[in-house]
């Protein structure tokens, strides 16, 4: 039996951009901190497998996304294996549920 392990990172990014014929696109990657506000916390420019439109139509129907990348970013050479479009409704509940687990972390101290 062979065992197949990628290393992945997971990240809440803006879509600024997408090159579809080289298989490019350029986002924002972003973080929510305690208080609920959405911090910009870098610009990436990551490939996207050409043979793969269904990455390619998700990111071009959405402003925001959750993206899975093969290995690390910092090279902006990283892969996009999959992602998953976020509407500004599902990325306002994601603020609401930071701030609520910092409220609840806050009580416990």
């Amino acid at each position: 039996m062979i065992l197949l392990y990628i290393s992945s990172l997971v990240m809440l990014v803006r879509v600024n951009g997408i090159d579809s014929i080289n298989g490019r696109v350029k986002v924002t990657q972003l973080d929510i901190d305690d208080y609920g506000s959405v911090i910009p916390l870098k610009d990436l420019e990551l490939d996207i497998s050409t043979d793969d439109k269904s990455i390619i139509q998700t990111l071009k129907n959405s402003s925001y996304a959750a993206i899975f990348t093969e290995d690390s970013i910092e090279e902006n050479k990283s892969v996009i294996i999959l992602a998953n479009g976020m509407t500004i409704d599902e990325l306002n509940r994601e603020k609401s549920k930071t701030i609520d687990k910092a409220l609840a972390n806050a009580r416990q101290i």
